[in-house]
């Protein structure tokens, strides 16, 4: 089980920077980081406080585990920064484009394009408003699915810190394909309620 400590953000958009946020509220440190590079992510790092730093994307890409949150078409040039992912967990906040065309897709490109990376599939079928682990009623159901055990069981645990109600849905192969945009699951915003 893999120690958290310092989680990389790959994204500074509006989802790598609210799950920043809540990494941080579980007792995390981020290096978050961009294609423009660690100077324009000043005023994030300034709100997001003394637990966060701005790194680049390689910087953030060796820490044990890595957030996944750019826009699809910057997949492959945002992780071939990484020739080596061997062990460590990059959970897949993306969501498939759905024009495009190829042999892989979802998560099961991530795996290939991040060869070694245990992926877990999480986050994706959250509009990012929805993205508050905890409401007014209870737990924010989220779905998550991964092929290592020992990776799932160190992201739920996160998952759960982090407020949210986590719900293991299988492998890639199998639950991937229920996650992705206009899948059955996109877009659900279910609670688990306080009782």
């Amino acid at each position: 089980m893999i120690n958290l400590a310092t989680i990389g953000i790959l994204g500074s958009g509006n989802i790598g920077r609210k799950l920043a946020k809540q990494f941080i509220q579980a007792g995390n440190k981020v290096i978050m980081s961009n294609h423009h590079g660690p100077d324009s992510l000043k005023n994030v790092i300034k709100e997001l406080g003394p637990s966060a730093k701005a790194g680049t994307i390689a910087e953030a890409e060796q820490q044990n585990i890595v957030l996944l949150a750019v826009l699809r078409p910057a997949l492959e040039d945002v992780l071939s920064q990484n020739t080596d992912w061997s062990n460590q967990i990059l959970i897949d906040a993306t969501n498939e484009i759905p024009t495009q065309l190829a042999q892989l897709r979802g998560s099961e490109l991530v795996e290939h394009l991040a060869p070694g990376a245990h992926v877990i599939k999480a986050f994706n079928t959250l509009f990012a408003r929805y993205m508050t682990g905890t409401n007014e009623s209870g737990r924010r159901v989220l779905f998550f699915a991964g092929d290592d055990d020992d990776s799932k069981q160190t992201c739920q645990n996160l998952f759960v810190k982090m407020r949210y109600s986590p719900v293991d849905l299988g492998t890639i192969k199998e639950a991937g394909p229920l996650m992705e945009f206009g899948a059955p699951l996109s877009g659900t915003h279910f609670v688990e309620v306080d009782e």
